[in-house]
């Protein structure tokens, strides 16, 4: 039997509705049949110094493919696609809502483990999960 892939899906918390946060918390649900999913610690549990050590050192280091939902500012979540791509050399996907304003650096990144990809529906991202695991011959 073949080892669970682990994804992380990192997105705002800080400044994003609670409306989107919920459905991120759907779409990850949607994905624990399939996947091993790491959890937030979120806004509320563990020190600053936890947080750090978790986000990084274990969800985006231990991850084998991070989603980046991009929908609302957050540097954190940037934070986390540097380290993703440049520290760690992750499978990345991010993607955003087809009116999110995102910026150029990230829809510029040139690693090739790197994608972005727009969705009308949170629900598209799963598809794009599938899809991108299958051309990194992990699916």
């Amino acid at each position: 039997m073949s080892k669970q892939l682990k994804i992380y899906i990192g997105c705002s918390l800080t400044h994003a509705p609670a409306e989107f946060r919920s459905a991120v918390e759907g779409l990850k649900q949607s994905l624990r049949p399939r996947y091993h999913i790491y959890d937030f610690l979120g806004l509320k549990k563990g020190t600053i110094e936890q947080v750090y050590q978790w986000d990084i050192k274990k969800c985006v280091a231990g991850c084998d493919l991070f989603v980046a939902i991009c929908d609302y500012a957050s540097l954190g979540l940037g934070y986390e696609l540097g380290a993703a791509v440049e520290a760690y050399g992750k499978l990345v996907l991010a993607v955003a809502h087809k009116n999110a304003n995102i910026s150029r650096l990230i829809q510029g990144i040139d690693s090739p483990h790197f994608n972005f990809e727009r969705y009308t529906h949170l629900s598209e991202v799963s598809k794009y999960i599938e899809s991108k695991l299958k051309i990194a011959d992990l699916a």
